[in-house]
């Protein structure tokens, strides 16, 4: 689960260079990563605190009538895998995790330069464990689904961006993440990313956070600012559609009752973390 975000942000960014590389954007485009990374991090929390393996790819169509971009419509898929047995025996061990999503998005430009404008996109996800082997505190959970609405404010200084998240299926909740980012180019082809991300949860939403203090209804103890992830992101482009890229990131439980639950050890797999560093590296590609 997780990078909704990080596909609306890559899909700004390739449209972006699609635009450039042509005068008349393209009918069909994509773009996907693949890399190996130090744990599998999900909403500032740490799910598995061992290497993985992770990787997504999509493919959009661009939309127009009569001469007007109406946006872009397109298939995603991710695929997580674990490289030890930490959580063999609970989800499997490879591609444990599949996450399948429709999406659609579409930037309004508020000048004719594109310098400032408002992008947005909308997905549904489906998260498919083929592999899960117990049955979760909500019950059995081979799949879930979320509906993600992500918008930024698009401009040459800070941009500030939001997801909003909410689950169907197991608890019905919801999420919102947060935060400011500043994509700088170094040079023609390396871009460095520094952001800073913030999630509130409301008292509905169970995943990744510690079990312990759960009312009878398995709600967490009231809403509120769970998380913090402040994270630096490099790409180098090697050719027009290959890259690599590296990630660090620093993550922090706000949560004074969160952070009491990861103390004790409670939350199994989620939460059970309050303070950890992550990262990963891996290729890039568009076409």
């Amino acid at each position: 689960m997780k990078k909704l975000m990080m596909a609306a942000l890559a899909a700004a960014a390739m449209t972006a260079f699609a635009e450039d590389e042509e005068s008349e954007a393209p009918i069909f485009w994509g773009f996907g990563n693949y890399g190996l990374y130090s744990g599998y991090q999900l909403y500032g929390s740490l799910v598995n605190p061992e290497p993985t393996l992770q990787g997504y790819a999509e493919g959009n169509a661009n939309l127009s009538w009569d001469g007007t971009s109406l946006g872009y419509f397109g298939l995603g898929i991710w695929s997580n895998t674990d490289l030890t047995d930490r959580r063999r025996n609970a989800y499997g061990k490879a591609f444990n995790e599949w996450d399948f999503n429709v999406h659609y998005g579409y930037t309004y430009w508020f000048d004719d330069e594109e310098k400032w404008g408002l992008t947005y996109r909308t997905s549904v996800v489906w998260y498919y464990y083929p592999h899960r082997r117990h049955e979760h505190m909500w019950g059995k959970t081979d799949t879930t689904v979320d509906w993600n609405h992500y918008v930024q404010l698009d401009n040459p200084f800070v941009i500030p961006f939001a997801n909003f998240v909410h689950e169907y299926h197991e608890t019905d909740g919801n999420l919102i993440e947060f935060g400011l980012k500043k994509p700088v180019s170094c040079c023609e082809r390396l871009t460095l990313t520094p952001s800073a991300t913030f999630v509130w949860r409301n008292s509905n939403y169970g995943w990744c956070f510690p079990r312990y203090g759960l009312k009878e209804n398995n709600k967490m103890n009231g809403s509120g600012l769970a998380t913090m992830k402040l994270m630096l992101e490099g790409t180098y482009q090697l050719t027009d559609h290959f890259g690599l890229f590296a990630k660090v990131a620093y993550c922090h439980i706000v949560d004074h009752d969160l952070r009491d639950a990861a103390e004790q050890a409670h939350g199994g797999d989620y939460g059970k973390y309050k303070d950890f560093a992550w990262g990963g590296v891996g290729v890039t590609f568009n076409f």
